[in-house]
């Protein structure tokens, strides 16, 4: 979507919200994934109803999913000129605008816990003050942050080997993924995850990277037969709750407090869906006619020499490509290093199911540290 046509779609929706009565003001949130996802389905569907009840109808938002108003690369300029109060945004899908955000990114094989990842990057998101000045530089508020599950590749053809991945195209979210991808020989191709059904279909993909469970959640299983059992990385990659500024701005105190609470119970919701989503595909895959694909002893080699290469390669390659001060870059592989440390400790030995303590742990660890009536408002 181009400026021109944001402007206009924000005339348009702002010309709707003038012909509301007095006290009826409906909020607008979006988000590019479709209303199966986890992130759509608890993060915004559910969360949205959550704050309305919390703040007894004060504040209400309106669900834009899968694209419908704001597509994923526009996210920024969407939230930023007041097409959206609140979105979801993909950072790999704007590195020149985010580079500190895709440093981070670019950590992901650090930790495959979906709990370590979510909480470090979110604290981070919130108090890192180099990423702050990231959110404010492209017009939005940082509200929570997110993890996924494992990323896996789900092929529509069977492919175990550096020779047999050679060439083919593969579907990756960008940055680290992109980098992998020209390790072991194959192409990388840039497109948002909703398209990655119809490239798998169509024969414009051979794989697509993303979690197992979204063999079910976006029926991949019905394009996608194999699944190259070889983690990368989990997928985290700015805020899960990108606000507008002077939306968030003009909310009172307590209205600013109630939506980091209910955030925070969506965010480990969330992660709770995703791992029961990924037992369920991993359950149904076999009778989906989906098979597991063990990596060959050359493919697996081919990513443990990525994976050591590219840590030690990270802080010059933002600094090329990224334009970030090698001083920042390596602050923010530091601090990040030490919180999964930190967050490990956090969760160790808590059920990744039980709801409450992980509310706890994350609220104590982060939430409780925001103050309601300064953050975001300078």
């Amino acid at each position: 979507m181009t400026r021109k046509c944001l402007s206009a779609a924000v005339v348009a929706v702002t010309f709707a919200w003038a012909a509301q009565p007095a006290g009826a003001a409906e909020y607008i949130a979006n988000n590019f994934l479709d209303a199966n996802h986890p992130f759509s389905a608890v993060n915004y569907t559910e969360w949205a109803g959550n704050v309305k009840k919390a703040t007894k109808g004060e504040i209400t938002f309106k669900v834009f999913l899968g694209g419908s108003l704001v597509p994923a690369r526009s996210t920024l300029p969407g939230v930023k000129d007041g097409l959206a109060h609140v979105a979801y945004h993909a950072g790999t899908y704007t590195p020149s605008e985010l580079p500190l955000t895709n440093v981070l990114a670019d950590l992901s094989l650090l930790t495959s816990d979906i709990y370590v990842s979510m909480a470090a990057t979110t604290e981070m998101g919130f108090f890192n003050p180099k990423l702050q000045a990231e959110w404010n530089k492209v017009g939005v508020v940082y509200g929570g942050g997110y993890s996924t599950a494992p990323y896996l590749l789900l092929c529509n053809k069977k492919i175990s080997s550096l020779t047999e991945i050679k060439s083919k195209r593969l579907r990756m979210p960008g940055g680290l993924w992109d980098r992998w991808a020209v390790h072991v020989g194959a192409i990388a191709v840039n497109v948002p995850s909703s398209e990655i059904f119809t490239g798998l279909e169509r024969g414009t993909l051979d794989c697509g990277a993303n979690p197992l469970e979204s063999l079910e959640s976006r029926s991949y299983w019905d394009v996608a037969k194999y699944v190259i059992e070889l983690p990368i990385g989990v997928y985290y990659a700015g805020p899960m709750w990108a606000y507008n500024i002077p939306f968030w701005k003009s909310l009172k105190p307590e209205q600013r407090a109630t939506l980091l609470d209910v955030t925070a119970r969506s965010m480990v919701r969330s992660s709770i869906a995703y791992l029961d989503n990924t037992a369920r595909a991993e359950k149904a895959m076999g009778a989906k006619g989906v098979q597991w694909v063990k990596p060959a002893a050359d493919l697996l080699a081919a990513n443990k020499d990525f994976v050591a290469k590219d840590a030690q390669a990270l802080g010059k390659m933002a600094q090329e490509k990224l334009k970030v001060n090698p001083a920042d870059s390596e602050a923010i592989i530091a601090e990040y290093k030490n919180l999964v440390t930190k967050w490990e400790k956090a969760f160790a030995g808590v059920n990744p199911r039980d709801e409450e303590r992980l509310y706890s742990v994350l609220k104590t660890g982060i939430f409780a540290k925001i103050d309601p009536k300064t953050y975001g408002t300078r």
